[in-house]
Parts: structure tokens; C-alpha cells; sequence
């Protein structure tokens, strides 16, 4: 098993990291594109829940923005409302996770976890 807590300390970072792969996925694991089988086996391996992470943050009508080759990026919308106090620590019930090329989203970007 990998010791992801060596990648990894910090409890919030990595709670990010679960819902945003789990959340801005499409398939599942055995039917995913490359990139997302990737993404998705790591969080598996860290202790993750995939199915339990998108019931718990998806509602039924999520917003999703599909990825397409004109935007480079994906982006999802969950829901943070009634999970946690810490989810909400800055007054949000909604957080949009994105994913893609890494020059595009960082541009659209005004903070970031390095």
C-alpha cells in the first residue's frame, strides 16, 4: 500500500485532492480515459471512497462543464452545504474543482496550492 501520508501530511490538501478527483471524473476506474484511470487509482490507493466522495458532493443536477479541446480544462461545481463546518469555513456551499492544461488553468486562477 502506498504511505501517501509521506506525499501528502496534510489532512486538508489531501481532502481536496479526494474530492477533486473524485468529483471531476467521469467513469470509473475500468472505463476512464488514461488520465483519469491515473488519477483515480491514486486516490483509490489513498484511502479513497470514489462512489461514496460523488454521492456525498454531487447533487442529482450538478453543474458540469465537459472537457472539450477548445477550453483544455474540466470543471465540476459540488456541493459543501450541511458536510462540514470546515467546508464552509469561508461562507461557500459550492466549490468548483477544474482540471486540464496546465497553462490554461493556471491563468484563470487566482490562488493555488503549491
Amino acid at each position: 500500500m502506498l504511505d501517501f501520508k509521506k506525499f501528502l501530511p496534510n489532512e486538508k490538501t489531501l481532502r481536496l485532492l479526494r474530492q477533486a478527483v473524485a468529483c471531476n471524473t467521469v467513469d470509473q476506474i475500468e472505463t476512464s480515459s488514461a488520465t483519469e484511470m491515473a488519477m483515480l487509482k491514486f486516490i483509490t490507493r489513498c484511502d479513497c471512497d470514489i462512489n461514496a466522495l460523488r454521492n456525498q458532493y454531487l447533487p442529482k443536477d450538478f453543474l458540469r462543464f465537459q472537457f472539450d479541446s477548445a477550453s483544455k480544462r474540466m470543471s465540476t461545481v459540488i456541493e459543501t452545504e450541511g458536510i462540514d463546518e470546515e467546508e464552509m469555513e469561508y461562507g461557500y456551499t459550492k466549490r468548483l474543482h477544474v482540471k486540464g492544461a496546465s497553462e490554461i488553468v493556471l491563468k484563470t486562477c487566482t490562488h493555488y496550492l503549491d
